[in-house]
């Protein structure tokens, strides 16, 4: 029987912008909106959407790197605002960009050891052994523990950055965009290195990505995001074999040959991506969907299933099983 190891509910968070230098009014982005998913322990949880749907502020908000305007956020049935800091210890992140995220005066070793030194308790000889132990782990040369960031190429320094998200023994890792600022030719060995580590530790992963044959390749659920919410979910087959909601079939049409083993047409969107300080009223796609009718305007949907662990909010789904 699987176990949840992360639940949320109803969680939200708006970020305040001013409409303009000169006026005085104020808007929010509506960056998560009402999100509710939960994520199994040893599982990879994809989340695709495009940029700007509000995937990596969920991210930060789940992990308490920004505070959430509302709901629930549970790891292991706890809230994470009561977790003592060994317990949220075990909740990590890998940033996408290895150029940015690491500190470029700091050594490989001092990146690697700091969770250590905060949490305290371990010697000198402990820590060098446990950084050098990461090292071996992500394939590269412990003689590498000195040098600088800079020193690097991309897919070292994301091997560092992953690394130093493995110190002190994780359970649960978000894997933010981590090999879209990476050459295709160095993204599969990062993959494939997530998915042994992944193995051989049992960790559970969060998988961000707007690229939906990354999702594919690494996930075994996938949810899509649009605007703040989470539109459409599902096993990772049956989404790319089934896809219900008219924003996720528009997505997969857009991979290169989709229409061969797919099996869907090129769907070309209308219109641009609304505003996320005024969101469309309804459903948040109403205003790009070929298909929209008049109710999608005016009544927010609902998530439904559509088949076994599949489930989409559209109204259109909701016709075709009454009719």
């Amino acid at each position: 029987m699987s176990e949840t190891l992360l639940e949320v509910k109803n969680l939200k968070k708006y970020f305040p912008v001013k409409h303009g230098m000169f006026s005085s009014g104020k808007g929010f982005v509506h960056a998560v909106d009402d999100i509710s998913l939960s994520v199994e322990k040893g599982e990879t949880f994809g989340l695709v959407g495009e940029s700007g749907c509000g995937k990596s502020s969920l991210s930060r908000v789940i992990l308490g790197l920004v505070p959430r305007d509302s709901g629930e956020i549970l790891y292991k049935g706890k809230d994470v605002s009561t977790l003592d800091r060994a317990q949220r210890s075990k909740m990590r992140m890998v940033f996408q960009n290895p150029f940015a995220s690491l500190n470029p005066k700091e050594r490989v070793f001092d990146t690697i050891a700091e969770p250590y030194r905060i949490a305290g308790g371990y010697s000198r000889e402990q820590i060098r052994e446990e950084v050098l132990k990461l090292l071996d782990l992500v394939g590269l040369s412990r003689g590498y523990a000195n040098r600088y960031p800079h020193e690097f190429s991309g897919g070292q320094r994301q091997r560092i950055g992953i690394a130093r998200a493995l110190a002190m023994n994780p359970e649960f890792i978000i894997c933010d965009e981590p090999v879209s600022a990476l050459d295709v030719s160095i993204q599969a060995q990062i993959l494939n290195l997530l998915r042994d580590i992944q193995k051989e530790l049992g960790l559970t992963y969060v998988f961000i990505s707007h690229n939906l044959g990354v999702v594919k390749y690494v996930s075994d659920r996938i949810a899509v995001m649009y605007l703040g919410k989470i539109i459409e979910v599902s096993k990772a087959a049956d989404l790319y074999a089934n896809p219900s909601h008219p924003y996720t079939q528009a997505l997969l049409s857009a991979i290169p040959g989709a229409s061969e083993y797919l099996h869907i047409d090129r769907v070309l969107l209308k219109d641009d991506i609304p505003s996320p300080v005024n969101p469309p009223a309804g459903c948040r796609f109403c205003t790009r969907c070929l298909y929209a009718k008049e109710i999608c305007s005016q009544e927010e949907p609902q998530m439904q299933p559509v088949g076994e662990g599949h489930y989409a909010a559209c109204h259109l789904l909701r016709k075709e099983a009454e009719g």
